[in-house]
């Protein structure tokens, strides 16, 4: 943990998705401090049928960031807005067709490679 998964529309190249997941990671270590070997980038791709908005169908993108607990509000929201940038940056798409999700987890309730996760970096 940190895990972004991407919910996308299907057809985006395999050196963009490996762009995407460099820059997130980058963007991670730099906002949160996270160890570079706890950081996973997911790639969910969906067609606009199986996507709605307001009851519509859509291409729109969610980013969901999942991450320990214990990062400052601050760091939270520098997050989201870098990893929206680096989704429009690198695809094209509209930041206003992105929307970017970060959720909280307590570290006690975190497990990789079968052990509890330390608590995470205070940022």
């Amino acid at each position: 943990m940190p895990v972004i998964v991407c919910e996308c529309k299907v057809g985006i190249e395999a050196s963009v998705k490996a762009e995407l997941a460099s820059e997130f990671t980058k963007a991670i270590r730099e906002i949160i401090l996270s160890p570079l070997d706890l950081i996973s980038v997911v790639f969910h791709e969906s067609t606009s049928e199986n996507t709605y908005r307001s009851g519509e169908p859509t291409s729109e993108t969610l980013l969901f960031c999942h991450i320990r607990d214990g990062r400052s509000d601050g760091a939270i929201l520098s997050l989201a807005k870098k990893v929206s940038l680096i989704w429009s940056t690198s695809t094209g798409q509209p930041e206003d067709e992105v929307e970017v999700l970060v959720t909280q987890y307590p570290a006690k309730f975190v497990v990789r490679g079968g052990e509890r996760l330390p608590e995470a970096p205070r940022v």
